[in-house]
């Protein structure tokens, strides 16, 4: 009886740890969407940067590029939460 005493508290230790391991389908993909939206927001951020360089390369005086840069910051602020998205749907 001993053995079979250990074995099933091994047994239930286990799936106790597994339980806590385990992440749901749902989770990962919360998880994969805000991977998918960093990724995206960290594209749109970096084209928008560079359109504001441009823009401020290219002006010589005559555009004060607040076009560029509001789309830079719209960018900064979409970057933002999906960094923030990501920390609360990826975290461990």
């Amino acid at each position: 009886m001993r053995i079979n005493r250990r074995l099933a508290t091994a047994v239930i230790a286990s799936l106790l740890w597994c339980s806590s391991v385990v992440v749901t389908s749902a989770d990962m993909e919360e998880c994969q969407s805000a991977i998918d939206q960093l990724r995206s927001a960290k594209s749109d951020w970096a084209d928008s940067l560079k359109g504001y360089a441009d823009c401020l390369e290219s002006s010589d005086g005559h555009d004060d590029c607040s076009t560029e840069f509001s789309r830079l910051r719209s960018d900064q602020d979409d970057f933002e939460s999906a960094v923030s998205q990501y920390g609360d749907d990826c975290s461990d």
